[in-house]
């Protein structure tokens, strides 16, 4: 099927898709929607490909079907979808790269011995680092996550 004819069936599928979200109101499917941006052409990237060897005489039939859509039908399928879709985990960004607080870490390693306490090595490479001595404890706290990250 040739591309403006892919693109106009998209959007028509997305306008439908918007139009059933509306329906929704405020409930936790309709929030979900808004956040992962399901209205947008691009999420349907997944159906171009059967679009693509689809041939032209088929254009009518399709938008025909997406005008005759069970909105009862199409809510299951979009909360169906909504379940699969990857979640944004959160969290604030690390302050400093991976690469340097592994590079801390291994800094503690070869300055504890040198030190009386551990908290003096910390104290000594956080300065080394521009590194709060309370975040590079936190960070030493977590060593192992940085070495897991490897793998």
């Amino acid at each position: 099927m040739r591309a403006e004819l892919r693109r106009e069936i998209l959007a028509k599928l997305a306008s439908q898709l918007e139009r059933l979200a509306t329906n929704f109101g405020g409930t936790p499917v309709a929030k979900g929607w808004a956040k992962r941006g399901l209205g947008k052409v691009g999420v349907f990237k997944g159906l171009e490909i059967p679009l693509r060897r689809a041939p032209d005489k088929e254009f009518e039939t399709m938008m025909a079907n997406l005008d005759e859509l069970d909105p009862e039908r199409m809510s299951k399928g979009l909360r169906n979808l909504l379940v699969h879709l990857p979640k944004n985990r959160g969290g604030r960004p690390p302050t400093f790269s991976l690469d340097i607080r592994r590079r801390a870490v291994q800094d503690i390693g070869h300055e504890y011995p040198n030190r009386d306490s551990l908290s003096e090595a910390i104290e000594v490479v956080a300065g080394r680092y521009g590194m709060t001595p309370e975040y590079l404890r936190k960070v030493w706290k977590n060593r192992k996550r940085l070495r897991q990250r490897d793998t």
